[in-house]
């Protein structure tokens, strides 16, 4: 029995040199053969990898049509990470590239999850990323740069996909032994490269000078392989773009209700908005503060993991609405609070008189400031969690103050009509 160490096998004791083979041997003996198992057969993930590190730049030398290095990447290490990692095809998808007419900067092999993307443009996948130097190669949970460079253009796609790979990162439950956060660097120079590094999620980087065993490289990948899975149940039955949008409301400043984190999240966001940096930033344009609201168009819903339509919340109208407050309760302006830390001011909380989890059954958004409330934490709660006695006399009080700006932005209702919202049996 051998074992192989950088391009030379040795025996089990470690003393002699029993047989030298080099690797670009092995695999020109491969490439001669058409049978996949014998082809696949005296080769393992690290040979493989080995392969691609010590002569990927002399192929990019070489005319890029036929060459036995696309069909290395392309066939045999394919068959390698099917065969080694015993991968089901029938769920896993593994496509490997050299470039598609010419040699690109950084060869790739990845395995994608049928049922969340089989594409590198998009998704979330597993990829080998080579550098280009060859001075090593990343195993990377990754996610597709196109899908954000078409969707918010260059610069705003660059923070959107850091955002996401930060969310996912905090999400997973399961962070694989060897693997870290740590950002990537390929040294390419196109925007391809860049977009790798920037989808990076969890990975680790193998230097040439040192691969690890293929039984280690092949245990990282499978337990990648149970990240990646926990990322589909994530998913769910969404869309990509459901799921993304829904990973990114709150760095787009909205929030969803019922959620007791996004809650949480919320009001905070709410909270920082009124920071006195802000405030004096918004110093001149507080006659867009005064203006009154206007009807707007019922918003686009955004899908959770239940596909259940779930509507977001602006932290920018809310503090708005906050600051027309001017820092007092609305069903009693006599109410104390603490003093927040982040503005100086009494501490209330943003409340939407008609629940947003209704807006299904409106025309207009709910999302406005005319209809959201500043009321104490007391109240807040009371709100919530009271006796329907209790809800209802607040509920009462606030509907009086605010029927007719419901009315001027398009909201339709009566008491009663609220108070059901509100589960008060009557």
């Amino acid at each position: 029995m051998f074992q192989f160490y950088g391009t030379t096998w040795y025996d089990n004791n470690h003393n002699n040199v029993t047989e030298v083979i080099h690797v670009s041997e092995l695999i020109e003996n491969r490439l001669e053969t058409e049978n996949t198992n014998e082809r696949t057969g005296e080769l393992h993930i690290r040979e493989a990898i080995q392969y691609i590190l010590d002569h990927y730049q002399e192929a990019r030398l070489s005319l890029f049509e036929n060459h036995k290095m696309g069909n290395h990447v392309r066939s045999i290490f394919k068959d390698i990470i099917i065969n080694e990692a015993n991968l089901n095809q029938d769920h896993l998808y593994i496509k490997g590239s050299v470039g598609n007419g010419r040699w690109a900067e950084i060869p790739w092999i990845s395995i994608f999850n049928r049922d969340i993307t089989t594409t590198a443009t998009k998704g979330y996948y597993i990829v080998y990323l080579f550098k280009a130097d060859m001075s090593g190669v990343y195993i990377s949970l990754n996610q597709g740069w196109t899908y954000f460079k078409e969707k918010y253009q260059t610069k705003l796609g660059r923070k959107k996909i850091r955002t996401t790979a930060n969310i996912i990162q905090k999400k997973l439950n399961f962070t694989p032994d060897h693997m870290t956060t740590e950002a990537i660097t390929l040294g390419g120079q196109g925007w391809l490269a860049e977009g790798y590094e920037k989808g990076h999620i969890f990975g680790r980087f193998y230097s040439a000078d040192n691969l690890p065993s293929s039984k280690e490289l092949i245990s990282d990948l499978k337990e990648l392989l149970i990240t990646y899975k926990e990322i589909e149940y994530m998913i769910g039955e969404r869309t990509l773009e459901q799921f993304n949008d829904y990973l990114l409301l709150s760095d787009d400043g909205q929030f969803l209700e019922e959620e007791q984190q996004q809650e949480e999240d919320f009001q905070n966001r709410v909270q920082s908005i009124l920071d006195e940096k802000v405030k004096k930033a918004e110093k001149n344009s507080m006659e867009d503060i005064e203006t009154e609201d206007t009807p707007l168009p019922k918003p686009e819903p955004v899908i959770d993991q239940t596909q259940k339509e779930r509507w977001p919340r602006d932290a920018q109208v809310a503090a708005k609405a906050l600051r027309l407050s001017k820092f007092k309760c609305a069903f009693d302006e006599t109410h104390v609070s603490f003093t927040s830390k982040v503005t100086g001011e009494r501490y209330l909380e943003v409340h939407h008189l008609v629940p947003m989890k209704y807006q299904r059954n409106f025309n207009v958004s709910l999302d406005r400031a005319s209809q959201l409330l500043a009321l104490c934490p007391t109240c807040h709660r009371q709100i919530h969690h009271g006796t329907d006695e209790d809800k209802e006399s607040i509920l009462r009080k606030l509907f009086d103050d605010r029927h007719e700006k419901l009315k001027a932005i398009g909201i339709e209702i009566n008491l009663d009509e609220l108070c059901q919202m509100y589960g008060i049996e009557k």
